[in-house]
């Protein structure tokens, strides 16, 4: 099955549709709308958080309708109410949170009321309860916003799947390259230079056009950009990665990826994006620039986290091996290829440290907090400035498997060892580090034999040599024992062989000589028994 496509806990499409019908109609019958969904859960016990966050406000909803006359259950309502009201908050802006921002900077990117963060709050980390009809209030809100923010927005996606049928494809080419190009500008925008905080304090016009054109195309509904004063950029990145991975469901996202990445109107590979943040890193240091890197980690780490980033980065290697691509394209592939290899090294010694971790302490950290703490457990290792990605996801594995990255250092190539070192530290286990040093010092031999010439004087002979002289023949007489004398072709009767033959003489008993030694050889052999 297509990895677009998932098992749910609804029969079919119409089973969805139902229960979609019954919360959007207010007259409806909501306790058979509960049943339904009880039924879901008793199919799967990890339903999607929307289904899971209606499911809790509904529930306690309809036993508040039932109990509306017993003064007595208020304390329980209170705790029902409260209990799934922040559990919807939690479910619902984590995605958010996970990224950074607060629960209240997630619940304005989200439309969430704040007062629904406060009720959160209060639940958490009050002595009391709030009131009732304030958690009346807050639930009824909660679920008006379930309907427009879940339900109404995956009502489009919601098909039947067969087996071998053709499905048209959810997004195209063009989209995805207007994708990847919001997320490079809005990548400019985040440098800390410019310090732009929201779209109107983009300082040139045709660039605030084009990120607003890209909003209303890809986000459409989900940003309100009738005043760019009150659209900041972070909350544009939240909302775009949430969004963004819808536009991803093609038929092949890789190699859709790779054309716009690497093709010949490529911003990653862009001669003239790289010239205007500065080339002397390039051309004399053998590196790229900082701020210029930064332009693209968004884009970077939005590509690791939906499982892309293994793609683009064979395709570098592939562009890094290809005589046709040119020096320029070739070089600045290699050094994208060390900064993303560097980049995943520092998710990678994060990974193993989260290992030790529980499970609510890793979902708990924050990306700033995953920072802060890299730097705890690696004194002196700052990286303020470095490529990152995402910290929360490890390595692909086929990066840390030798017999996966044989191919790629065993290749030919003249900018191997750009990057070689970068991938030789990410593999699990690690290589010795003698060999890993052999590695690197090959491919450099590889790369630039000029810093490496050979020197000899003396002359390399090879078996056509000794085949330009058959008229030189020696000849051997092993009848010994019938009194014959060998006859033996003398060095003034024939020429040498090339030079550096020489006739032995006749006065050399053979047959005293140990096989694998010269007469020679077996003198010093004596002379060393005799001094020993």
């Amino acid at each position: 099955m297509s990895e677009s496509y998932h098992v749910v806990p609804w029969f079919n499409s119409d089973e969805w549709h139902s229960v979609y019908n019954d919360l959007a109609n207010t007259s409806s019958n909501k306790e058979k709308l509960l049943e339904r969904l009880l039924v879901w859960k008793a199919r799967s016990p990890s339903l999607p958080s929307g289904i899971e966050s209606t499911l809790s406000l509904l529930q306690v909803h309809i036993e508040d309708k039932k109990n509306s006359d017993d003064g007595s259950s208020d304390q329980l309502l209170r705790l029902a109410y409260s209990s799934a009201i922040m559990r919807f908050v939690n479910h619902m802006l984590d995605t958010v949170t996970v990224k950074g921002s607060s629960l209240y900077q997630a619940a304005r990117t989200l439309g969430v009321p704040d007062w629904v963060v406060d009720l959160r709050h209060d639940t958490a980390h009050s002595n009391t309860l709030p009131p009732l009809k304030l958690l009346r209030d807050g639930c009824a809100i909660s679920l008006h916003w379930l309907q427009l923010n879940y339900w109404d927005k995956l009502k489009p996606y919601i098909q039947d799947y067969v087996c071998g049928q053709e499905y048209p494809v959810a997004g195209d080419s063009y989209k995805i390259a207007a994708l990847f190009n919001f997320y490079i500008s809005l990548g400019i925008c985040t440098q800390t230079k410019l310090k732009i905080k929201n779209l109107s304090e983009i300082p040139n016009a045709k660039m605030r056009d084009t990120i607003v054109s890209n909003a209303i195309e890809l986000l459409q509904d989900h940003v309100d950009l009738s005043n760019l004063k009150t659209v900041s950029i972070n909350s544009l990145i939240n909302t775009l990665n949430l969004e963004g991975k819808k536009l991803l469901k093609v038929k092949e996202p890789s190699a859709a990826m790779n054309e716009i990445l690497l093709g010949n109107e490529s911003l990653l590979l862009s001669k003239e994006l790289l010239y205007f943040f500065g080339a002397s890193d390039f051309k004399y240091k053998n590196k790229l620039c900082s701020s210029y890197v930064k332009c693209f980690e968004m884009l970077l780490a939005f590509l690791h986290t939906n499982d892309l980033l293994l793609d683009l980065i064979l395709g570098l290697i592939k562009i890094t091996q290809s005589q046709e691509s040119g020096h320029f394209k070739s070089k600045l592939s290699a050094l994208w290829l060390s900064e993303i290899l560097a980049a995943l090294k520092i998710s990678q010694n994060i990974d193993r440290k989260m290992r030790k971790m529980s499970y609510d302490d890793k979902t708990s950290k924050k990306r700033k907090d995953l920072k802060r703490l890299y730097e705890h457990w690696y004194p002196g290792s700052s990286i303020k400035n470095r490529l990152l990605l995402d910290l929360h996801k490890s390595v692909p594995a086929e990066l840390q498997d030798i017999s996966e990255i044989n191919p790629i250092i065993t290749a030919y190539s003249n900018y191997l060892t750009y990057f070689i070192s970068d991938l030789l530290d990410l593999l699990e286990p690690n290589l010795p580090a003698m060999v890993s040093q052999k590695i690197c010092t090959l491919a450099k031999l590889i790369s630039t034999p000029e810093k490496f010439p050979v020197t000899t004087t003396s002359v390399i002979y090879t078996v056509d040599d000794l085949e330009e002289n058959d008229d030189v023949m020696i000849v051997e007489n092993t009848e010994q024992e019938c009194g014959n004398e060998d006859t033996i072709n003398r060095p003034g009767t024939h020429p040498e062989i090339n030079s550096i033959w020489k006739l032995a003489a006749n006065e050399i008993d053979w047959s005293t000589c140990p096989i694998g030694k010269l007469p020679c050889q077996t003198k010093v052999s004596e002379i060393e028994m005799e001094t020993n």
